[in-house]
């Protein structure tokens, strides 16, 4: 039996100061916006969504809000589920971020429709629910937006925060300005959480217990998907490998690039044929990232001239301009680095590589997914590194020892299998307040 949201006075004086702050930042948030426009080819610019102005999309159905690429991937399975449970209503992916819209679009094609999520002001939150009427929310992770909720809670929409995390570091920042959070984070209707930890961070932040429910990591459901594998077998056929070792570099942000050309250098004097793959993880650093790897005199292709000219030799370097094929690029990997690690931003999702068996390296940044990677960890397939020195060593170490490098991997399956489940519970707790 859940507990509800009581409105107080004073909630709503707060939850303007906070509006009225973003309305002051407006301007900023627009240059940025500008800056940051999405330039996919085909695809209109969709700056006005961000505002509420959404077009006519397909209504009364189901929003689910995720912020950026690795929320799209992690809501993937459960999408499909609701696809299956309700199949007369339609889906909405919202993203804040262009790499979220491109990655929704790649993922879900035309089996859902996306929009952009307003910024939380509570005119463009208005004309985007008076447009959508949604008759169900669904937010992953961490993102809480007042102004959204408020909408929920007015229009009596059921909100469920699914896979919600809450490090004790985001604990301590959420509790300073706790007058405006706890009010929010009680307009969820139930929040799911990863793990025990987030389970109890929530409680200290005011969240009723009866209104929270334990299910563990969606992202340890990843299935494998039969078009990931044609994708790889077309990609392997393309770049003429026959057995070369692969090291995949992941998810880069900048420097990290850098690090992962500096190991290469070093795997090419014992391992000549080793070929290298870099996934950068924003799109407007692909170019910049290409000419990073030009700059050191190997042979360099682009994944998007791979379609236009056969190539004669296998390429010691392969830059992935293309969203979409990181999954992909993963099957063919004898080890990966995983990025956003030594970048300091908290690491991306080490399960992608080791749903495939990949023995598999990060940096000391892993706070987006700390029991994931001490699960990997501390069964054996995951290296945390301390220095970019070290991913030469860590690879050099696998790719000496087959067998090493092959327990590595099994151990990253082990780790998979062994904490499944999440996507059925989440499931049942949605079904608990979505009748």
């Amino acid at each position: 039996m859940n507990t509800p949201y009581t409105h107080r006075w004073y909630h709503f004086i707060w939850r303007w100061c906070y509006s009225l702050v973003l309305i002051l930042l407006l301007p900023l948030g627009l240059l940025t916006l500008l800056l940051k426009s999405d330039k996919t080819k085909g695809q209109r610019n969709n700056n006005r969504e961000r505002f509420g102005f959404i077009g006519k999309p397909i209504t009364q159905g189901i929003l689910v809000h995720c912020v950026s690429v690795g929320e799209v991937n992690a809501a993937k399975s459960i999408v499909l589920r609701l696809q299956q449970l309700y199949p007369e209503l339609a889906i909405t992916i919202s993203t804040t971020s262009s790499t979220g819209a491109k990655q929704a679009r790649a993922v879900f094609e035309d089996s859902v429709q996306h929009r952009y999520l307003p910024i939380d002001i509570p005119v463009c939150m208005w004309i985007f629910f008076y447009k959508l009427q949604p008759k169900l929310v669904l937010v992953t992770e961490v993102e809480i937006w007042p102004n959204m909720l408020h909408q929920c809670f007015r229009r009596n929409i059921p909100a469920v925060l699914i896979n919600a995390r809450m490090t004790n570091d985001s604990l301590k920042n959420y509790q300073r300005l706790a007058f405006l959070f706890r009010p929010s984070l009680r307009k969820f209707s139930r929040i799911c959480t990863q793990g025990q930890q987030d389970f109890d961070n929530f409680l200290r932040l005011g969240v009723y217990k009866p209104n929270m429910t334990l299910t563990n990591n969606m992202k340890f459901d990843l299935e494998l998907d039969p078009q990931d594998e044609v994708k790889a077998i077309s990609l392997k056929q393309k770049l003429g490998l026959t057995g070369q070792a692969v090291l995949v570099a992941g998810s880069t942000h900048d420097l990290e690039e850098t690090m992962c050309l500096d190991a290469f250098k070093k795997l090419r004097i014992s391992h000549l044929d080793i070929v290298l793959i870099v996934v950068p993880r924003h799109p407007h650093r692909f170019e910049k990232v290409v000419q990073l790897c030009q700059a050191t005199g190997y042979a360099v292709v682009k994944m998007s001239e791979l379609a236009k000219t056969p190539l004669q030799t296998t390429p010691d370097i392969l830059v992935v301009d293309a969203m979409g094929m990181l999954k992909a690029c993963y099957q063919l990997a004898s080890c990966a680095f995983v990025g956003g690690s030594f970048a300091l931003k908290g690491g991306h999702n080490a399960l992608e590589p080791a749903l495939y068996g990949v023995p598999t390296m990060m940096g000391p940044s892993i706070f987006n997914n700390p029991f994931i990677c001490d699960a990997l960890a501390t069964a054996g397939g995951l290296k945390i590194l301390s220095a970019s020195e070290q991913i030469a060593d860590t690879a050099l170490e696998w790719l000496n020892n087959a067998d090493v490098a092959q327990e590595a991997g099994l151990a990253n399956k082990r780790v998979i299998e062994q904490n499944r489940g999440a996507i059925e519970q989440t499931i049942e707790a949605i079904g608990e307040v979505f009748q």
